[in-house]
């Protein structure tokens, strides 16, 4: 009879805590037995400890296995050993079983930090008091709460809140529970954030301990509102009118006073508006101090307003001030439409007219106002002739009060038909009420030049002139030129007639001097007109001798551009010339005097500047006279030439791919009135610009009186090439034009977007790039990606005129940082280029493999892992306890799309009895790494057999060496039938075989005898004590 072992060590147990073990009482006898174990043995030395055995006594049958429980429960800290004795009747050796264990207490220490950095540690013997102040409302205060561990086991915690309903929601406590390992701190903090006014009250914070003490704090505190008074908090600004720029807005001032005891921030969250304006700047009131806040209402429209201005106190709490105002529009008018144009009618001079208007005001408040009228002619202006009554400032009522205007117009002069504006002058805004109209009848002619200059006419010819008589006045006359003082040099007609009101006559005068004169002059010739007094007309002119020949200078040169020619003056006279050049055509330009010394030679320069072009076959005309001193001449035919114009500029810009580009060109206008030129973009090369590029701009262009402005052309391209374009600015009604020859180099794009994938090492992440198809056709993509760890599918095609969405997998195998490149080639589009930012994180472990064997054995489990490179790989394989094996070298064939399994066999030889921990590290240059955990339990050796052994033979047993280091082993065997070397030692992880030998005590008998083999080690370092092989031997006689 024996017991299963002959120790047991329960290790750490709490104080308190109660730990039970099983062992078996074991009878290998054919006979039954009775036991029992001494009272005594149950207790520790000095009897401060003891131990519960069920049962203490009872009979074992035959060949079996009787379970003991053996129950501990420390009182105290501290090692606990106790030799439990077990009597078996007709035994003389008693059996033994050696019990230890260790307990132990948590020693923790709780401390609690408020925000100044004061500690307060806290006991588990009474209630804390925790003071968390006074804290505004929608602020908060937090405590932080440390929890050290000062002893060698580990414990948890917990964190529960007791408190009324009403204040629970205001505390929150994180993390409310955690792990602390031995010489490790712990925190957790709580924060009081108050929504509302409030007082802590019957709250407390309990910190539960595993197996540790149970702390309890009473948390005190209340929440208060700032002591800000605010004059108002809610207005109604009442009836305003729309603001109009110049009004005089509305306007209420809002005061603050701080009846606090401390300072306090103000700050205002109110963006302002188009119709409310709060004129705010953040400041700190001091105690006792006050802020005044202007809110003005500028109502926009007919329609209620309603705003809510929130000012915040200590950045926290809030005050709400509500306001309102009804926008309404200020309706003053005539009362009836037909009033809206007065007309006073044609007026004879003298005559006074007189209209009385009915003014209503139809707006919901009173308005106050003053009529007022600015005429724009000078004659109006004097009160007498033009007059509205009342002049000063009136108030007319609501809803339809009225107020009569009285307006008189009495003319002193004639006056042209008028329109004058009577403005409605009210909170500083004008605004038109009605439009006088009239006229005062009268006659008034006028010419339209009263100087005519014909220059220079050779001697036998004559040259005309017009001029026109206007009638602007409302009656008829008749005229008559004083025509015999026109002679003999010039002559008029009509001479006489009658003009209409508001016609025109024109006249032609002609000059036909009758001899060579320098200068013909004739002043102060009359036109006599019926009612009115006579106009009058001045003629002047020369009269030279014929020209001697007449030659012609050509010129042609490009519009809008010039050219200079040369006439060569030849001075043979012995007298000075200077003189005066008659150019005629608006083309050409020159000097007006030129001076030519006596017997010399002069050239004078004419300029051709054509601002129109000639079409084809016709020229510009004109001449150029020299009048000479002697009354002979010089004349000269001008004939030019204006070619279309030049290009105003060759542009090349190079422009990448996707990327748009606005290019400006320079439009001038030579003329001295407005232009609007119509904008032609044409293609040049390619001929024709296919969907994948844009260039344009606006259709038309209006550029002001000699001046410049700029047009934009836009340009985009998907592809690269290159991009010319003639982009013509023509004027439509005069056809004049410039253009530009503008061509784009599209060159390879940029990095359209940069993306970021973070992952851990061996797991994927997706992204998504989106592009745009504005073809009419499918478009097809070719990807590519030169990062290994990038997964993305081969190509992708976009539906015509439509967005494509390419998602892809970053799956990387080696932790760090890395950049790449995705690009997508197509060749209706070109090239779409995104910057890759990769990141892999470390991975996670793999999943733990858990060993249990005895001690003496070993045990082999397949550790799997996934190798995702698409190349054969060799893999390292290491681990950092001498109790586990492994292969150092694995070989992975090259991975598929999701990875392929490898196996490596992992085998757990303890050379103690516990756990044990370790971590195999496999690891490649290509494959990366991968760290899995492994956790060994290593119990007391399983008795094993029985062994057969025939009598007056032996057996050899193999056993090996699980330590570390050569360890003699006695070998023991019972019943003395069974024989053995009683002592050998054996060399570190090698396998010895014992020869047990059996010699059947009595032959004669076929009875087998049992016994047992048991291997024992001394204690040494390393080795665990008390550790013993069993194996049962069964010897049998031999048949003969």
């Amino acid at each position: 009879v024996s017991l299963d072992r002959s120790h047991h060590n329960f290790h750490s147990i709490f104080v308190g805590h109660e730990l039970e073990e099983i062992v078996y009482l074991i009878n290998n006898e054919n006979k039954p037995f009775s036991f029992a174990f001494r009272e005594n043995s149950r207790f520790s030395e000095g009897f401060s400890q003891s131990l519960l055995v069920k049962p203490m006594e009872g009979t074992i049958t035959p060949l079996s296995r009787l379970p003991v429980c053996i129950l501990i429960k420390p009182t105290q800290v501290g090692e606990l050993n106790f030799n439990l004795i077990c009597d078996i009747r007709t035994k003389t050796e008693p059996l033994c079983l050696n019990v230890k264990a260790e307990g132990h207490t948590t020693d923790v220490c709780v401390q609690c930090q408020d925000g100044t950095g004061a500690v307060t540690t806290l006991t588990s013997q009474e209630t804390n008091e925790i003071d968390l102040g006074q804290v505004d409302i929608n602020d908060s205060t937090s405590l932080q709460f440390n929890i050290m561990n000062n002893g060698q086991f580990p414990f948890n915690f917990s964190c529960a809140l007791s408190a009324p309903e009403t204040v629970k929601d205001c505390i929150t406590i994180h993390p409310d529970s955690g792990y602390v390992g031995p010489g490790q701190v712990a925190h957790f903090s709580l924060a009081f954030y108050p929504t509302k006014k409030c007082t802590l009250k019957d709250t407390q914070l309990i910190i539960k301990i595993e197996n540790g003490p149970e702390l309890r704090c009473c948390l005190n505190g209340r929440a208060v509102r700032p002591g800000m008074h605010f004059s108002f908090t809610q207005y109604n600004f009442g009836n305003c009118f729309i603001y109009h720029a110049g009004m005089q807005p509305v306007r209420k001032t809002l005061i603050i006073t701080n009846k606090d005891e401390r300072e306090v921030s103000m700050d205002c969250l109110y963006s302002n508006t188009a119709h409310i304006e709060v004129d705010f700047h953040a400041v700190v009131l001091l105690p006792g101090g006050k802020m005044e806040i202007p809110i003005t209402f500028y109502p926009r429209a007919a329609i209620l307003y309603q705003e809510t201005v929130i000012f915040q106190m200590n950045g926290h709490s809030k005050q709400a001030v509500n306001l309102q105002g009804q926008g309404i529009e200020m309706k003053v008018e005539v009362s009836d439409p037909k009033y809206k144009v007065t007309n006073f009618g044609a007026v004879n001079i003298g005559q006074a007219v007189k209209k009385s208007i009915p003014i209503v005001n139809n707006s919901l408040c009173p308005v106050t106002c003053k009529i007022t009228l600015s005429p724009s002619i000078a004659a109006l202006q004097d009160p007498k002739v033009l007059s509205i009554s009342p002049g000063s400032e009136i108030t007319i009522p609501p809803r339809g009060g009225i107020c009569k205007l009285e307006l008189q117009f009495n003319p002193r002069e004639r006056i042209v038909q008028f329109a004058e504006e009577v403005m409605l002058e009210a909170y500083g805004v004008a605004r038109s009420l009605l439009v006088l109209r009239g006229c005062s009848q009268g006659l008034e002619l006028s010419l339209d030049q009263e100087y005519i200059s014909f220059g220079a006419v050779v001697l036998q010819c004559q040259a005309i002139r017009r001029i026109v008589l206007s009638n602007t006045g409302e009656l008829g006359a008749r005229f008559k030129w004083d025509s015999e003082k026109f002679q003999p040099d010039f002559s008029i007609s009509p001479a006489s007639g009658y003009i209409t009101a508001g016609t025109d006559v024109t006249f032609e005068v002609v000059f036909h001097p009758r001899e060579i004169a320098a200068d013909i002059h004739y002043e102060n010739l009359s036109c006599f007109i019926e009612g009115s007094k006579a106009l009058m007309l001045t003629l002047s002119g020369s009269c030279v001798g014929l020209p001697s020949t007449k030659e012609v200078v050509s010129f042609q040169c490009h519009v809008r551009s010039k050219q200079t020619q040369t006439i060569l003056l030849i001075n043979k006279t012995n007298q000075a010339w200077n003189l005066h050049p008659v150019i005629d055509g608006e083309q050409w330009t020159g000097q007006d005097i030129i001076a030519v010394e006596a017997q010399q030679n002069k050239p004078y320069e004419i300029t051709y500047r054509p601002i129109t072009m000639t079409s084809e076959g016709k020229k510009h005309q004109g001449s150029i006279f020299f009048p000479l001193p002697d009354g002979a001449g010089l004349m000269y035919l001008l004939h030019g030439i204006a070619d279309p114009p030049r290009s105003s500029g060759n542009i090349i810009r190079e422009v990448p791919c996707k990327t748009p580009y606005t290019e400006l060109l320079s439009v001038a206008n030579w003329l001295n009135k407005t232009q609007r030129f119509h904008a032609i973009v044409e293609a040049v090369k390619p001929d024709r610009l296919d969907s994948t590029t844009t260039i344009k701009g606006l259709e038309y262009i209006e550029v002001p009186a000699a001046s410049k402005r700029d047009y934009k052309l836009s340009f985009h391209s998907y592809k690269e090439g290159t991009f010319s374009v003639k982009v013509t600015f023509r004027n439509e009604a005069t056809q004049e034009y410039l253009f530009y020859f503008v061509t784009f180099k599209a060159t390879p794009p940029g990095i359209i977007t940069t993306i970021e994938m973070v992952t851990p090492v061996r797991q994927s992440t997706v992204a998504t790039v989106n592009v745009e198809n504005p073809l009419s056709v499918p478009v097809t993509f070719v990807t590519d990606c030169k990062v290994a760890e990038i997964n993305l599918p081969p190509q992708l095609t976009v539906p015509a005129q439509s967005e494509g969405s390419l998602m892809f997998e970053y799956q990387p195998l080696k932790s760090g940082e890395s950049t790449g490149r995705l690009a997508l080639q197509s060749t209706d589009l070109g090239l779409f280029q995104y910057e890759l930012l990769l990141k892999a994180t470390p991975a996670l472990s793999e999943k733990p493999l858990y060993f249990r064997t005895t001690l003496g054995s070993s045990q082999t489990i397949s550790a799997k892992f996934t190798n995702y490179t698409r190349q054969k790989a060799e893999y390292t394989c290491k681990v950092d306890n001498s109790d586990f094996h492994v292969e150092k070298l694995v070989t992975a064939a090259p991975g598929s799309q999701g990875g392929s399994e490898v196996s490596v066999d992992v085998t757990y030889e303890p050379v103690q009895l516990g756990e044990s921990r370790a971590v195999l590290l496999i690891s490649s240059p290509v494959g990366g790494e991968y760290t899995i955990p492994l956790f060994g339990s290593s119990l007391s050796p399983k008795p094993q057999g029985p062994i057969q052994i025939r009598s007056g033979s032996s057996i050899t047993i193999p056993f090996k060496n699980v330590f570390l280091q050569t360890t003699a082993f006695t070998f023991q065997a019972d019943p003395p039938a069974f024989t053995v070397k009683p002592c050998e030692p054996v060399r570190p992880k090698k396998t010895h075989y014992i020869s047990v030998s059996y010699e059947a005590p009595n032959p004669g008998s076929k009875v087998p005898v049992t016994g047992k083999l048991v291997i024992s080690c001394p204690r040494a370092t390393g080795i665990a004590q008390g550790i013993y092989w069993v194996y049962y031997l069964k010897g049998v006689v031999s048949e003969k």
